[in-house]
């Protein structure tokens, strides 16, 4: 990746993971764009493959989980559960670390959809952002649904792993608040009969 800021210009190796994190320019505009709430370019903003909007909505029922989440955390040491439902944090590590040597392949179902909202977004680009709608966006979700199939363990990119790498690409394309996220992943069902039903449209 080519950097130019401030007179200085060189090249960067991107084969790596970039977490960044960045605060609106004041209070955050739903009306507006991403684009113009952070001040950064569609260009840049398309090179990450998941943009997440976290809006504080002071929500009374959401407030109390955050502070019942903090607190419970500094009463005990986290350990693994007696029934080994909840992992601790090396256990965690562990497994996504042993997940990297998984190399799964697509499959042509997982295509289909992948390249059917593609071709969708480019259609309608619903969101106004043109900057995004581009073959990156199509490059993100291969990566995102090749990612989940590595979480599940899987030699192929399944049709759940596309349908689940469209949820939350929707999540991020819609800058919706990070709780939603959840939700939408577990609509996996309703996506598939969704997406399998504008297929079959199309080839009619």
């Amino acid at each position: 990746m080519w950097l130019v800021q401030a007179g200085m210009v060189c090249k960067l190796n991107t084969r790596c993971t970039v977490l960044a994190a960045t605060n609106p320019r004041g209070c955050y505009d739903t009306n507006e764009s991403l684009s113009v709430n952070t001040t950064l370019a569609s260009p840049l903003l398309s090179r990450f493959d998941l943009v997440l909007v976290l809006l504080d909505q002071r929500n009374e029922e959401w407030d109390h989980l955050v502070s019942t989440f903090v607190l419970n955390k500094h009463k005990t040491t986290p350990t693994d559960d007696a029934n080994g439902l909840q992992w601790s944090l090396e256990r965690l590590q562990a497994y996504i670390i042993h997940t990297k040597t998984v190399n799964p392949v697509t499959t042509e179902p997982a295509n289909q959809v992948l390249s059917r909202y593609y071709q969708v977004q480019r259609q309608t680009d619903c969101y106004g952002n043109t900057g995004r709608t581009t073959v990156r966006l199509l490059e993100s979700l291969v990566r995102l649904s090749q990612a989940h199939a590595r979480l599940m363990m899987r030699d192929e990119v399944t049709l759940q792993d596309a349908i689940v790498a469209v949820a939350i690409m929707e999540c991020s394309m819609q800058c919706r608040e990070l709780h939603f996220l959840a939700a939408s992943m577990h609509c996996t069902h309703h996506f598939q009969s969704m997406l399998m039903k504008n297929t079959l449209l199309k080839r009619n």
